[in-house]
């Protein structure tokens, strides 16, 4: 459990700290009206997270109860993502709002030694950067859960807290839960084994049954591609970005995240050929440099590339021309030629990774061995293309299709 403080004064607190972040003004207004409200409530009490939830439900009990469909639900949006972040803060002294947030998390000093002791094993045994902010993640929204019932440190927890937290994960598919749940998973077994827990909490977790992926993943047709390709405006050093970070995603099937980090010492260019060591994987991986994406890369460089000391080849474009976060999406940059190539749609999961779903199909229906599909893509596994991609190849999948005996008295 943090310090004891009273509600105006962690208020007070956190708006200085959403000053100092610049945060939109628009938001930073909406935000301070939340939080002068709050302080009306509850100045002069020491702050708890059911504190927080009184408010909430008062506020909206006032004003005739939650409204999900109107105007309302967006200011109602506003209460709980300010009263969530006010949390947040207290617990860890974090406020986590961009996507590039890169601060330290506080964990709070019940769950502070054996958290950072977990997560620096992560990291030893060559977890991915995903992976533990993903874990983070999970074990924040868990802390955040025991707090909210008086739990405030690990050897607390009982199976009853630990089977209502899963239940907080009902609105989450069914693969998210399982994400979560083999996060959990690991996060106790290792609190049980260097007795944090006297119950061995993970044998305690349901086991999602995830039979496959839930749907057929998306992909692109060779004139969809082509119709991104034309779309991504090659003038403005955005655009010569733009462009040739897509032609390396279609053409070379590479991730975002290894586009994202791609060194100028990757590139061979009297070779014509890229090597890199993969983000998600750790594995190297040597492709040959196409025409297209050379000529791309070239007239990115030395036509659009800001100068800075930075080794990567993508940087931003505003000062101090440093490297991307390396947990940005680039979701920014491919959605903008989407909607110019009038293909961008909330309803399908379309992305980055949609290119390279693009290409194995491509390839699979030109009758490419699944193994050499792998080996282009760098997968870990050489049977993944086999399991995964097959879904996506309509030709290939006809061809798996067993041809049914019609009997005569079927035929009548």
């Amino acid at each position: 459990m943090q310090k004891k403080i009273l509600v105006f004064e962690l208020c007070t607190e956190l708006e200085q700290e959403l000053v100092r972040q610049q945060l939109n003004p628009d938001t930073l207004k909406r935000y301070r009206k939340v939080l002068k409200e709050f302080s009306a409530f509850g100045g002069e009490e020491v702050y708890s997270q059911p504190l927080g939830t009184d408010f909430l439900i008062q506020k909206f009990k006032a004003d005739g109860g939650i409204s999900i469909t109107d105007e309302h639900s967006r200011t109602e949006a506003y209460y709980y993502r300010c009263i969530r972040i006010l949390t947040e803060y207290y617990n860890f002294g974090i406020v986590h709002i961009r996507n590039d947030f890169k601060g330290e998390v506080i964990w709070p000093d019940g769950f502070r030694a054996c958290t950072e002791s977990y997560l620096g094993e992560l990291v030893e045994d060559g977890l991915s950067y995903a992976y533990i902010n993903r874990s983070k993640s999970v074990i924040k929204d868990l802390i955040i859960f025991l707090d909210d019932r008086g739990i405030h440190r690990p050897h607390d927890i009982t199976t009853e807290h630990n089977d209502a937290f899963i239940k907080s994960y009902y609105y989450l598919s069914p693969k998210g839960i399982a994400s979560k749940l083999c996060i959990l998973r690991r996060y106790y077994r290792f609190l049980y084994l260097n007795r944090h827990i006297q119950i061995h909490l993970a044998e305690k977790l349901p086991h999602a049954c995830i039979n496959g992926r839930m749907k057929i993943p998306t992909f692109w047709t060779h004139e969809e591609i082509e119709k991104i390709k034309s779309s991504a405006e090659r003038v403005s050093p955005s655009g010569k970005r733009a462009y040739a970070m897509i032609i390396l995603a279609s053409e070379l099937g590479l991730r975002i995240g290894d586009i994202r980090s791609l060194k100028l010492s990757n590139i061979d260019w009297e070779q014509k050929k890229i090597s890199i060591v993969q983000h998600k994987t750790g594995k190297p991986l040597v492709l040959p440099l196409t025409d297209d994406a050379g000529w791309a890369l070239i007239d990115y460089i030395k036509g659009g590339r800001p100068i800075t000391e930075s080794p990567n080849v993508f940087v931003r474009h505003r000062q101090p021309y440093d490297a991307f976060p390396v947990n940005s999406t680039m979701n920014h940059i491919l959605s903008a030629v989407l909607a110019k190539a009038g293909i961008a749609s909330d309803s399908k999961n379309y992305g980055w990774h949609t290119f390279r779903r693009s290409l194995a199909t491509s390839l699979l229906q030109s009758e490419v061995e699944m193994s050499t599909i792998s080996e282009i893509l760098g997968h870990s596994d050489p049977d993944i293309a086999g399991r995964y991609y097959i879904k996506i190849d309509a030709q290939n999948l006809k061809k798996c299709m067993l041809d049914l005996e019609v009997k005569d008295y079927v035929r009548g």
